[in-house]
């Protein structure tokens, strides 16, 4: 009897001394060696790290309590260097079940760029390269920066993610996506970054694309590629968004290049 009043005196405790606010933020997994392993980005250039967090991973008002490490990966299925015991999910557990809390989710603020505009930068990579574009674009504008993820994640293959890219282009797919961006009426300016595949954008972009209202918005797009252009890409996202302005986009090479683009467009 006396355990368990401890027990319950040791949960109460905990839940009175950790944060209750809860940060709009996307999971990840990681890669190579870490694939099977977790971590939390807050989607404003930090994660999650160093102890325990509420995060409401799904946004549904409700948040677990999580516990990462110094590196910024959570723990699972383990007892937790103070103490309490986290599920295979990682999240917080005692005698009652999955601690939870009812949470005012905030989501990152937009940054304003020197211009006065809200910026965000919107990518999807398969390999990695369009992210080092993205991380480019971001570190120049200050913009916020958020990776498109798919429901069903492409091959490490080539062949494979080459056959799929295929069928879903002559299919019109939109591939489901995990990723949902918040606040999206607050920017001004949507960066698009993706790889090409057969010749233009990987649907996912479409199912982007269609998933927002971008009237009155400028949109920008930037690729990469071992040698296609941007051309035909920018055509499908000005049918897909007639009422935005869309930029003149560029298939990213140099840095510098890159920089200068930039200062081209104002920005």
């Amino acid at each position: 009897m006396m355990k368990r009043i401890w027990l319950l005196l040791l949960t109460l405790l905990m839940s009175m001394t950790m944060s209750v606010t809860a940060f709009a933020g996307v999971w990840k997994t990681g890669e190579g060696a870490n694939q099977n392993r977790w971590w939390y980005d807050n989607e404003d250039g930090t994660y999650a790290q160093n102890g325990w967090q509420w995060l409401d991973g799904n946004q549904d008002g409700i948040a677990e309590c999580y516990y990462f490490d110094s590196t910024g990966w959570l723990l699972s299925d383990i007892t937790t260097p103070d103490g309490y015991h986290v599920n295979e999910d990682g999240a917080w557990i005692s005698a009652g079940g999955v601690e939870t809390r009812a949470v005012q989710n905030t989501p990152a603020s937009p940054k304003t760029t020197a211009k006065g505009e809200r910026v965000l930068i919107v990518y999807f990579t398969r390999t990695g390269t369009t992210e080092q574009a993205a991380q480019q674009i971001q570190q120049l504008t200050g913009g916020r920066l958020v990776e498109l993820e798919p429901e069903a994640p492409y091959s490490d293959s080539y062949e494979i993610t080459i056959g799929r890219a295929e069928r879903e282009l002559k299919s019109n797919a939109r591939p489901a996506l995990v990723t949902r961006i918040e606040q999206m009426e607050t920017y001004d300016t949507v960066f698009v970054g993706y790889p090409i595949w057969h010749g233009d954008a990987p649907m996912v972009i479409d199912t982007f694309l269609d998933s927002y209202d971008f009237t009155g918005k400028t949109i920008v797009p930037f690729c990469t590629s071992g040698g296609s252009g941007i051309g035909t890409s920018m055509q499908t996202i000005r049918g897909l968004c007639p009422n935005s302005t869309v930029l003149q986009g560029i298939r990213v090479g140099s840095a510098g290049r890159l920089q200068t683009w930039l200062e081209q467009l104002g920005f």
